[in-house]
């Protein structure tokens, strides 16, 4: 699309690094009613709206108060829910408009109105829409200044219902395209608590992670339907073969029998606490069953990133620095998204051995 519609295309973790940068140079400035509003265009399930959620926190951070998301979903509201109800004013002599609900915002602190699904709804809904992420308000009703628009759509290529948005409309908004990309989404997925099995399958097959939107399927492969099929796991407690239904209906038959397969190279694992008790020493050789013991090393941590101590770092860091180093460079990456873990691991000396040698493969 980048080529096609001459447009940025960014990684979800690039989208939310940017525009965090964006709208925090523009409050500490005073300038946040100056910037544009922005839309995301990407194929369903690639993480848009986990990614506005996510400026969303890192924003609280960093203001040190809380930012909410009103998110609206067009598809789900008609043209009066943005204008309002017309209504009688005291006298009878003319036509007020009583205030929707959606323009019911704080005034005091920063806020976030995603309207998602824009390029979907019908085009009298557009207009309401457009008028509200362009001009920041509807008729006589204005969003505060501190209020950021951030849309959302999919792309004309992405088999869903599009409809096209006009250039006029399209030049006063900031564009990115989100890809769905393995490093980025691997990256989100270890702190985000990913069952260790779907990260550990599609670290083994990349090209698992999203399916063809040409495919004329219901049920395929994305970062959404991956994460259904993760709290499916669970929230159940069972072994993929035996929710086959289950995940079959998040990424279809034919991947789910396919993970499902793959699921059973857990039974080869060695016992991670003896990893981090520094045990198990034995080099372990098989390509599916350090994918899988990747995955399950970074899901153990990221579990007790608060209470594991120096010692088991320096103990799971040797063991893995004897992987292959793209292996190795896959744990670390992994291990380096989980919140806190930079600082704990300048005190792990296999590490910084690692890092030292092989720090052109992160």
């Amino acid at each position: 699309m980048a080529d096609l519609y001459n447009i940025p295309s960014l990684t979800t973790g690039e989208v939310i690094e940017q525009l965090t940068a964006l709208y925090c140079t523009a409050h500490q400035a005073g300038l946040l009613h100056t910037i544009p509003s922005v839309i995301l265009w990407g194929p369903m399930g690639v993480g848009k709206s986990s990614a506005v959620r996510e400026i969303a926190e890192k924003l609280s951070a960093l203001f040190h108060e809380q930012v909410d998301v009103t998110d609206i979903r067009l598809l789900n509201f008609t043209p009066v829910d943005f204008r309002g109800i017309p209504a009688a004013d005291a006298e009878k002599k003319f036509t007020v408009w009583l205030k929707p609900k959606i323009f019911d915002l704080p005034e005091d602190r920063v806020h976030i109105l995603f309207l998602d699904e824009i390029s979907a709804a019908p085009q009298s809904l557009q207009a309401a829409a457009y008028q509200i992420a362009l001009d920041k308000r509807m008729g006589e009703f204005e969003l505060p200044g501190n209020c950021i628009v951030i849309c959302a759509g999919n792309r004309t290529t992405d088999k869903s219902v599009v409809f096209r948005m006009p250039k006029a409309l399209a030049n006063r908004l900031i564009h990115f395209e989100v890809l769905s990309q393995f490093d980025s989404w691997y990256e989100w997925a270890v702190p985000a608590g990913i069952d260790q099995r779907v990260i550990g399958y599609l670290a083994f097959d990349n090209s698992r992670l999203n399916a063809d939107p040409s495919v004329e399927e219901l049920a395929f492969p994305t970062p959404r339907s991956w994460e259904f099929v993760s709290r499916i796991l669970r929230t159940t407690g069972k072994e993929p073969q035996e929710i086959h239904e289950l995940i079959s209906g998040c990424v279809g038959v034919s991947t789910a029998l396919e993970f499902e397969a793959w699921c059973r190279v857990y039974r080869k694992l060695p016992k991670i606490s003896e990893i981090l008790e520094g045990k198990y020493t034995e080099k372990v050789k098989e390509t599916d069953v350090i994918y899988a013991l990747i995955s399950s090393l970074l899901v153990r941590i990221s579990e007790c990133k608060d209470t594991i101590g120096s010692g088991e770092l320096e103990n799971v860091c040797s063991f893995a620095a004897r992987f292959p180093a793209d292996f190795s460079a896959l744990f670390f990456r992994g291990l380096l998204s989980i919140e806190n873990m930079n600082m704990k691991l300048t005190k792990v000396s296999s590490f910084a051995a690692w890092m030292k040698k092989n720090r052109r493969f992160l």
